[in-house]
């Protein structure tokens, strides 16, 4: 699953556990379009339904995903 943000300019495949990968295309960014990937990504939060999950049960589930991925490299 990925997550695209800027009108398309960026795509993730996690904001809440970024691969290396991520996190030089978000360094990459100019600090204005950093405020705006922040700013859509809480709108887009705040917009969507509740989950019913704690969140230490999303930061888990996060975590395991990034472990996942560390391991498949």
């Amino acid at each position: 699953m990925t997550e695209t943000f800027l009108n398309g300019r960026i795509t993730v495949s996690s904001l809440a556990a970024p691969t290396a990968a991520d996190l030089e295309k978000l360094r990459a960014l100019s600090e204005e379009d950093r405020k705006a990937l922040i700013a859509e990504a809480i709108e887009r939060g705040a917009k969507s339904p509740p989950s019913g999950k704690t969140a230490d049960q999303i930061f888990e589930s996060a975590r395991a995903k990034a472990i996942k991925r560390a391991n498949a490299v």
